[in-house]
């Protein structure tokens, strides 16, 4: 009778086990496709920021409509999302705020400038704008 309930109770914990771990690759999984998603956004966001910068002069609404499109990027792992950032022409210093865990990504031409923030606990960016530079 207890061989029975030590075999019974083995078998339910190696299940629990089993059914657990199941679990937690379905969501490694899960991260993985949403890190990836994030990243393709954030490359065509940055390319279109390029494209923009390079050609407009008179007019913020093609960057407000932009950021509009790609905002927010979520789920990127921070420094692939950072070293993409900086493979781009315009690209500024991107600026780090130790106590927010935040970053301040920045691309300018002589005319617009474009930036948001990345925070890396949230995983989550925030504040996109797009303006004039102060001559």
């Amino acid at each position: 009778m207890a061989d029975g309930k030590v075999t019974t109770s083995l078998l339910r914990s190696i299940t629990f086990s089993l059914v657990a771990s199941l679990q937690l690759m379905a969501q490694a999984s899960t991260a993985r496709a949403d890190h990836a998603s994030c990243m393709e956004k954030a490359k065509s966001y940055f390319s279109e920021i390029g494209q923009l910068l390079s050609k407009e002069k008179n007019w913020i609404m093609p960057f407000v409509e932009l950021n509009e499109r790609y905002s927010p990027l979520e789920d990127c792992d921070t420094d692939l999302l950072l070293q993409e950032a900086t493979q781009w022409r315009y690209i500024q210093p991107i600026i780090y705020n130790p106590h927010a865990k935040a970053y301040l990504v920045r691309f300018w031409s002589d005319d617009v400038t474009v930036e948001f923030a990345y925070d890396s606990r949230k995983k989550k960016s925030r504040a996109h704008s797009a303006g004039w530079v102060n001559k």
